[in-house]
């Protein structure tokens, strides 16, 4: 697989939610007060940056006729996407190809 080209990436220092401090339990064992089950936004964004991905993929296409039926199936490569961020924190809340 080779390096996917990512569109609309920032450095840490200008990303907003990347200052604000995990709100998490730093005590080993205590899940309770730890995300998910707590709220906490700098992991929840960090989970999504983080799923976000690296390399190219490939997806199954399918092509349409005139009328919106399926005439065939194909494979495509994903060697690009943008990313789609919140206003607010400068969060990662999708990409699109």
């Amino acid at each position: 697989m080779t390096k996917l080209k990512i569109n609309g990436l920032m450095n840490d220092e200008e990303i907003r939610w990347k200052k604000i401090k995990c709100c998490c339990s730093q005590i080993e064992g205590d899940v309770e007060h730890q995300y998910p089950l707590t709220i906490c936004k700098h992991c929840k964004f960090q989970e999504c940056e983080d799923s976000m991905p690296r390399d190219t993929f490939e997806i199954n296409d399918d092509i349409l006729d005139k009328e919106g039926i399926v005439t065939k199936k194909q494979n495509k490569t994903v060697t690009e996407i943008n990313i789609v961020r919140g206003e607010k924190f400068q969060d990662i809340i999708g990409w699109t190809f």
